[in-house]
C-alpha cells in the first residue's frame, strides 16, 4: 500500500553563524488532519530563499575537530559517531469501545520490533543492535556445526557484541472504536507511540533526540473509508472490515505501525542529521568525503557550512547523491554573504580545497522528498 506522505511543520532555528534577517524555514508545511501525526519531510533546495540557508537545528558543530573519521575508532566526542541503538517495545495498552478491542491484545509487539530494526539499519546513519535473538540463535548454531568449534571460537573471540549509547523504549496504546447504528457500522482504529530515549549506564532519560508521541488512524492508511465498514447481525460479525480475524487486524495494525515508523524516521533523521566533510568544489559541483556509510540519501538537502575555530558560517544549499562511500552534489543557491561570494569566485576558476586549518562540511536538513515513497 502506498503511503501518503503528509508535512508537518517545522521551524528550524539559528544556532551559530551568519546572522539572518528573517526565520529560515527548510521544511514544508500543511494543516494537521485528523489528529494524527504527519511526516516531516525537507524542501527542496531549489525552494530555498537565502533566510532558509542556515545550519539546522539539532546539529551540534562542537567536536569536529576531534572526528577521526574511522567508524570503528571514532571518538565519543564526534558529532559524526554513528550512535548504537537498541529498540524495546515496553507496554501494550488497549482501550476502546465496541467490537474488535479484544483482537487488539494478539497483536505481536516484537514483530513490531523488528520492522522498526529493519528501516532503521537501512539508513545507515545508525547502528541498530537486534532483538531477534531467535535469528541469531539458530545462525550461531548453524555455524557452529558447518564451521566447527575452532573456527566458532576465533570468530566470536575476534567480534564483540555491540553495547548501545542508547535504548529507545516504545510504548504503545492500541484503540477501537465502533461507531454503528442497527447492523452497520464503521471500525476506527488507533495506534499511539510515544517514544523515550534512555542512557542504559547512567539511566537518564535523554532529552535528545525527541521522538515524542505518534498518533496514526485507520483511516490513514487505508484506501477509503468503506474499507472500514462493517456490518453485524444479532451482536456478531456478518460482512465487511472482519475484525475478528486476528490476521486482518494484524494485518492493519501493521500499516498502521508501517506509518507510525515512517513519521519516527523523519523525525530521528530531522534530529540526527548526516554530515560529510566536503573535499573540494569546482564550479557548483562539489564533492564529499562521504555517502552512504554515513546515512546521506538520495537527493539528500544540505547545507554547506564553513568551521573555523568553532565558528560556523553557512556558504550555501546543495542537492546530494551518494555512492558508498562518498558523495557528490551539487550547490543550488549561494548564501548573500562575503565568504560565499569569495569561494564561488575561486570555485569557478578551478578546484577550491579548503585549507590553513579550515573545514567545509555539509549538513542534511531532513528526510528527502522521495524517500518515505521509494524506500520505505
Amino acid at each position: 500500500m502506498l503511503k501518503k506522505i503528509l508535512v508537518s511543520a517545522i521551524v528550524t532555528t539559528l544556532i551559530v553563524g551568519c546572522q539572518s534577517t528573517g526565520p529560515s524555514n527548510q521544511t514544508n508545511k500543511v494543516t494537521v488532519k485528523n489528529k494524527a501525526s504527519n511526516a516531516s519531510i525537507a524542501k527542496s533546495a531549489y525552494d530555498f530563499a537565502d533566510d532558509d540557508i542556515t545550519v539546522p537545528a539539532y546539529f551540534d558543530t562542537q567536536g569536529l575537530e576531534r572526528c577521526t573519521f574511522d567508524i570503528q575508532k571514532e571518538s565519543d566526542g564526534c558529532p559524526l559517531k554513528k550512535p548504537i541503538v537498541r529498540i524495546y517495545f515496553d507496554n501494550n495498552d488497549v482501550a476502546g469501545q465496541g467490537k474488535g478491542v479484544e483482537h487488539l491484545k494478539e497483536v505481536n509487539n516484537l514483530k513490531l520490533v523488528q520492522m522498526l530494526e529493519n528501516q532503521l539499519a537501512g539508513l545507515s546513519r545508525f547502528r541498530i543492535i537486534t532483538r531477534d535473538d531467535q535469528v541469531i540463535g539458530q545462525e550461531q548454531e548453524t555455524y557452529l556445526a558447518e564451521q566447527g568449534a575452532s573456527a566458532y571460537a576465533k570468530r566470536a573471540a575476534s567480534q564483540r557484541i555491540l553495547a548501545p549509547d542508547f535504548v529507545v523504549k516504545i510504548d504503545t496504546t492500541k484503540t477501537v472504536d465502533t461507531f454503528y447504528a442497527q447492523s452497520s457500522g464503521v471500525m476506527d482504529y488507533t495506534l499511539e507511540m510515544t517514544a523515550a530515549v534512555i542512557d542504559p549506564f547512567t539511566k537518564e532519560k535523554m532529552s535528545h533526540p525527541n521522538i515524542g508521541k505518534i498518533r496514526v488512524k485507520s483511516a490513514d492508511v487505508v484506501k477509503s473509508k468503506d474499507e472500514l465498514n462493517v456490518v453485524i447481525v444479532s451482536g456478531r460479525y456478518y460482512s465487511g472490515f472482519n475484525f475478528a480475524d486476528p490476521q486482518v487486524v494484524q494485518a492493519m495494525m501493521s500499516d498502521m505501525a508501517s506509518r507510525g515508523f515512517d513519521i519516527f524516521l523523519t523525525r530521528m533523521l530531522s534530529e540526527m542529521p548526516a554530515t560529510a566533510q566536503v573535499l573540494g568544489i569546482k564550479g557548483d559541483r562539489l564533492s564529499l568525503d562521504r555517502g552512504q556509510n554515513a546515512g546521506v540519501l538520495v537527493d539528500e538537502t544540505m547545507i554547506v557550512f564553513q568551521y573555523e575555530a568553532g565558528f560556523v558560517e553557512p556558504i550555501g544549499v546543495a542537492t546530494v547523491t551518494p555512492s558508498k562511500q562518498s558523495a557528490s552534489g551539487k550547490i543550488v543557491k549561494w548564501k548573500n554573504s562575503k565568504l560565499a561570494d569569495s569561494i564561488k569566485k575561486q570555485a569557478g576558476s578551478g578546484i577550491f580545497r579548503p585549507g590553513n586549518g579550515v573545514k567545509i562540511f555539509a549538513v542534511s536538513v531532513g528526510t528527502p522528498a522521495n524517500f518515505l515513497e521509494n524506500r520505505t
